[in-house]
């Protein structure tokens, strides 16, 4: 049994009650919780990144980084096709949000911290693949799909100059071109990634603050949505990571990744676009909650089939 995991999650857990706890008693508010969102995802979560590739060159490395990319494409082509045919409703507009919920996940705010705890500077590495693609996607795809426009350019443009992308680009070329930073300037980039993981749990702790849980929990599709997004499609994932035989701890970061819960910019582009916030806030309190139970399940399940196949 994988009790690194569990671990992990136990200690985010305790990190996004502290949130949920500040939120409550107002050391934290939403102009505050705003501005520790953008430090996060423009300074600390890329040094995580660009950390992660501060290795020296080696062949094998790039070929299972090319892997991960390849499992991240196949991630997130299976939910573009199958999402659209088991996500279906009256309600269009609410519809809509379930799609994107079960579509995008937490991959980087909630999954390089578990990966990180999990599989170390390695499983990082793999994951910057999962977590480049689902920048590029959700700029795009995902602004496109939930304002109801067609394909820019612009909106490509605008994924690539993500700072998550920027620090991945960065990185791969210091890790193709053998250069490892000096040390002034490695050290102060991992102090910067040190700060991401409580950070970013007390961000999506203060995120639940704002729900009512006890109205959430009375919505039965909520927990259909939770199903979709944390059990059925990272247990399709894991099926056809099993038929490939690809490298188990590879396999092991795109499925947490799949299966970690709903993009916290979900509930963002809900207000930028007009459709139901408070929905998308419930969506992603409920799956962030249950994901401290599933995500451990799902990890423990692919390691018991590893074993057997």
């Amino acid at each position: 049994m994988n009790w690194s995991i569990i671990e992990q999650v136990g200690i985010m857990t305790l990190l996004v009650a502290i949130g949920f706890f500040a939120r409550k008693k107002d050391f934290l508010d939403e102009h505050t919780t705003k501005k520790l969102s953008t430090l996060v995802l423009t300074f600390a979560t890329p040094m995580v990144i660009l950390t992660s590739y501060q290795k020296p060159f080696d062949p094998a490395s790039l070929n299972n980084l090319l892997i991960a990319f390849g499992l991240a494409v196949i991630s997130f082509a299976l939910c573009y096709i199958l999402v659209p045919l088991i996500m279906r409703g009256k309600n269009k507009g609410d519809t809509l949000i379930e799609k994107f919920a079960c579509i995008y996940s937490n991959c980087a705010f909630m999954g390089i911290p578990l990966i990180e705890g999990v599989y170390g500077s390695d499983g990082v590495f793999y994951l910057t693949a999962y977590v480049t693609l689902f920048n590029i996607c959700v700029w795009t795809h995902g602004v496109m799909f939930m304002q109801g426009s067609k394909f820019s350019f612009k909106a490509v443009g605008k994924a690539l100059l993500s700072p998550c992308v920027i620090a991945t680009l960065v990185g791969i070329v210091l890790f193709l071109c053998n250069i490892l930073l000096p040390n002034f300037l490695l050290s102060t980039a991992k102090h910067l990634s040190h700060i991401n993981t409580p950070l970013a749990m007390m961000i999506a702790g203060s995120t639940i603050a704002t729900v009512s849980l006890k109205s959430a929990v009375k919505k039965p599709r909520l927990y259909y949505t939770c199903f979709v997004k944390l059990i059925l499609l990272p247990l399709i994932i894991m099926a056809i990571c099993l038929l490939l035989r690809t490298d188990p701890v590879i396999s092991g970061v795109v499925i947490l990744a799949t299966a970690c819960p709903t993009a916290a910019i979900s509930t963002m582009f809900a207000i930028r676009f007009g459709k139901n916030a408070g929905y998308s806030a419930e969506i992603f309190a409920m799956t962030t909650l249950i994901s401290m139970l599933t995500l451990p399940a799902v990890l423990m399940l692919y390691e018991a089939l590893c074993k057997i196949i």
